[in-house]
């Protein structure tokens, strides 16, 4: 009998079973013989994160580059520069080096597929005796299905790597408009002489990445891998009965960037911290984040403004330089100082300070 069955090996996963396995008897069910793959990841993390992670792992062995800001670009081409820290790790390094490091503190069954009888776990049509099950399975969760858990919608990307002249090697540059997505925002990430360029959007993604490789000039061509994924575009409920979510699964993802790797992470710490008692867990992670993807969403609705209005908001923000704003924390955007900023700014121009008023206190 296991404490816990974790269901996923990726970085949710690995993490939530090394933390449990120090106190209790877990096992991490992984479909695939490796983790890693899919690919469904761009890889850039903060800072912050990145000091998070070297607590667990290596992590400097999977960097592949160093980035110091980023260009956000308007719908014309205007662009705005922000400093701050940020790296890009290789997820086939990472999640297999997380999973390696969780084989020490629990159990690790590799191409074990995961399937339910009256919600008893089975690996090859054996049971598994658990008391709890942790869905870390992703946005397709076989857990979240079983226990009746509600769903996230989903964001669909397409991402490639190819050769490409960034405006500066240590840069991530992010474009804005209908152009480039129906409701997000599309991206290149510097590897050196090439670059993860992609586009986030609900519907269509293929028609909007090849008009972001057509019409950028600065792509060489070169395709050299090709990625095709889904990001949850919310945070469900993710405890029910004997049964918990983390990661992708639970929709534990930064709303305004689509990244998980700091959410997932610290959702993986608290459980350890509260297991078993699984509703201490969710009050504990609402506690630190529920502010965050309140404010993460509000932001995110500003991307799908008219590309006339998006124009104005960048020719107001224009050399703005984002004092004390933290990438994986959006309400750090609502304090004092750079709120003040920002406000006196968006008066400039009152229609476009209303609307995005609107957007902002909109429930």
């Amino acid at each position: 009998m296991y404490d816990a069955l974790v269901v996923g090996g990726g970085p949710a996963g690995s993490l939530t079973a090394m933390l449990l396995g120090k106190k209790f008897d877990v096992l991490v069910a992984e479909e695939h013989q490796t983790s890693g793959y899919p690919v469904q990841c761009a890889g850039l993390i903060s800072d912050t994160c990145y000091e998070a992670y070297r607590k667990y792992c290596r992590i400097e062995k999977a960097v592949e580059n160093s980035i110091e800001g980023a260009f956000f670009f308007s719908p014309c081409g205007k662009y705005i520069e922000a400093m701050g820290k940020a790296w890009v790790v290789e997820r086939k390094i990472l999640d297999p080096m997380l999973l390696e490091a969780a084989s020490e503190f629990a159990d690790v069954a590799v191409k074990a597929k995961v399937k339910f009888k009256e919600h008893n776990p089975l690996i090859g049509g054996k049971e598994v005796r658990a008391e709890k099950i942790i869905g870390a399975d992703g946005i397709q969760s076989v857990v979240a299905r079983e226990f009746g858990f509600r769903r996230p919608g989903f964001f669909l990307c397409v991402q490639a790597e190819v050769r490409f002249e960034p405006l500066d090697d240590h840069f991530v540059e992010l474009y804005f408009g209908r152009k480039w997505s129906d409701s997000f925002f599309a991206y290149s990430i510097p590897l050196g002489d090439t670059a993860r360029i992609g586009t986030i959007c609900r519907a269509n993604p293929l028609l909007y990445f090849k008009k972001l490789i057509a019409e950028n000039r600065r792509v060489k061509g070169g395709l050299m891998e090709w990625n095709v994924g889904a990001i949850p575009s919310e945070l469900i409920e993710f405890v029910k009965g004997n049964a918990a979510l983390v990661g992708d699964a639970a929709g534990m993802v930064k709303p305004h960037t689509g990244g998980g790797l700091y959410y997932l992470l610290r959702a993986a710490e608290k459980l350890s911290k509260t297991f078993p008692d699984l509703k201490a867990f969710e009050k504990l992670y609402l506690k630190e984040f529920r502010r965050e993807y309140s404010f993460g969403h509000k932001l995110r609705r500003i991307y799908s403004m008219e590309d006339r209005d998006l124009e104005k908001l960048f020719t107001l923000m224009s050399d703005f330089d984002f004092p004390g704003v933290h990438m994986d924390r959006p309400s750090t955007l609502r304090k004092v100082k750079p709120a003040v900023k920002i406000i006196w700014r968006l008066l400039k121009d009152p229609e476009i300070a209303f609307r995005i008023a609107g957007l902002l206190l909109r429930p």
